[in-house]
Formats: C-alpha cells, sequence, structure tokens
C-alpha cells in the first residue's frame, strides 16, 4: 500500500463520521417535518450502519488477526528488515525510532535483527552504523521530538559491537513485550469506543420510534378534531340563511300572532 494501514483506518474513521453527521442532520430534518417518508429513510439508515458496525466489532474481538489488527512477531522483524531505512519508508522508519525512544528498547526481539537488514547490509545508514542512534541511552530522551534528533551518551560505545563495550550505553531488549502491551490498551480502548458508539445508535433507533408514535399521536389528534370541528360549524360555502330552521310557523299562527298583537295595543285593522 502507497500509506501506512493506520492511514486508511484514520480515513475511514474520519469520513464514518461525516456521514453520521451528515445522517444525523436527516434525522432532524424529518422529525420537524413530520415526514414518515423521512423518518422511514433514516431507520433504515441506522439500522444498516449498527448491524454493519456490530459485525466489525465482532470480528475485531474474535478474529483480530482477519483485518489485520493483530501483532505478529515475525511479520514485524520481517518488516523491519526490509523498509527500516529504506529511501521512500520514512514513515516507516520514524515510527520505529519513535517506538525506540519512547519504550528505550532496540529492534523488534534484539539488536541483531539490524545485522542482517537492508539499512545494515547496504550502508544506509550514516558512517556505518551497526544499530540506529534511537538504540543507544539518550540524553534528550525526555523531548518529544528525541526520536527525530536522538543524541547519544556516548555515540562510539554505542555503536561498539562487543556486547562488553556498549554495555549500558544501548538498550538491550526487544520492542515486542512493551509494544503489545500498548497494542492491548489501544485495542481495549477501540472496543469500548465501538461499543458506546453501537449504544449511542441503539438509543437513536429508540428516539425514531419514539418519533414514529408522536407523529402518528399527532395526526391522529388533528384528524379528531377536525371531525369535532365540522360537525360543531357548519361549511363557509353554506348559507346559514338558507339553512332549515329547527321553529317554524304555520300560517295559522301567524294570524293568531298577529289578531293578538293588534288587540294588546289597540291596533285597528283599517284593511
Amino acid at each position: 500500500m502507497p500509506q501506512p494501514f493506520l492511514y486508511y483506518i484514520a480515513i475511514g474513521i474520519i469520513s464514518s463520521g461525516l456521514i453520521i453527521v451528515g445522517i444525523g442532520i436527516i434525522g432532524c430534518w424529518a422529525s420537524c417535518l413530520h415526514s414518515y417518508f423521512l423518518l422511514t429513510v433514516y431507520f433504515l439508515v441506522i439500522m444498516a450502519m449498527l448491524i454493519v458496525e456490530c459485525a466489525v466489532y465482532t470480528v475485531s474481538w474474535v478474529w483480530p488477526h482477519c483485518i489485520g489488527l493483530d501483532l505478529n512477531k515475525d511479520e514485524l522483524i520481517k518488516a523491519l528488515q526490509s523498509n527500516y531505512g529504506v529511501p521512500g519508508q520514512e514513515q516507516f522508519t520514524a515510527a520505529i525510532d519513535l517506538t525506540q525512544a519512547i519504550f528505550k528498547c532496540c529492534g523488534v526481539v534484539s539488536a541483531n535483527e539490524y545485522d542482517t537488514s537492508l539499512w545494515r547490509l547496504q550502508n544506509l545508514g550514516p558512517n556505518k552504523l551497526s544499530v540506529p542512534f534511537t538504540c543507544c541511552i539518550l540524553n534528550n530522551v525526555v523531548e518529544e521530538q528525541a526520536y527525530l534528533n536522538p543524541n547519544p551518551n556516548n555515540a562510539t560505545l554505542c555503536q561498539a559491537l562487543e556486547s562488553t563495550r556498549h554495555e549500558g550505553f544501548r538498550y538491550k531488549k526487544g520492542c515486542i513485550e512493551p509494544l503489545e502491551q500498548w497494542y492491548k490498551q489501544q485495542y481495549v480502548m477501540f472496543l469500548v469506543t465501538g461499543l458506546v458508539v453501537v449504544l449511542v445508535e441503539f438509543l437513536v433507533l429508540l428516539s425514531i420510534i419514539f418519533a414514529f408514535t408522536k407523529i402518528c399521536r399527532y395526526r391522529q389528534a388533528t384528524k379528531l378534531r377536525n371531525d369535532r370541528l365540522r360537525i360543531t360549524y357548519p361549511k363557509i360555502s353554506e348559507n346559514v340563511y338558507d339553512a332549515r330552521s329547527t321553529f317554524r310557523l304555520g300560517n295559522d299562527s301567524y294570524a293568531g300572532i298577529n289578531n293578538s298583537f293588534k288587540k294588546t295595543y289597540g291596533l285597528v285593522d283599517k284593511t
């Protein structure tokens, strides 16, 4: 691969984050619009992401070697001997130097791995070094950028081939044990973070279901209110003056009321 494996992992995590943000915006929009269609799409997308993430985390937990999330000692030694100090592998070289400076170690298992490396056989290092300067005990080990500009306590004795001479000036232990401990810590953090993400997405699914029920209740209440208004009030297009009255006067009743009115007020029907 032209870039380190972790580079593609970082790109994938960033892309997933952007997709989740976009989906969240769509979900908020769908909730505000009370749209069944958008909420259904949002629900299906979140469900698909939840299933895929559960599958990935399950594989990562049970079979980490399937996706390259394990440490293989033999592969690490082979990678160190083939890539350290080689032109075009500057990132790998810097990673090895950083590991050796932080964990105060040399090589994967021991410093002897550099004896058969391309860096040593092709004299790619300065002044025909036997081990990198980051394998030496450094004066500037507390500095954050010490691995980029190492300052050995005694560069001459550190590069000595006899073990009795470089004793006390070079790290002897390999980096595999501290690297495995660091890897386990990061691996646990990765799984815990994934579990939190899955729980958050599960809560999002519950919120979608709640939004569905809320929309359903809202529509039912709106329909019931409209039905009540339709029964209580006439339609706007209906002429209220033409509406049938519940009380009607016949001709006899009208004549009786007229005669009573005249008698009461002393009126005379001249006609």
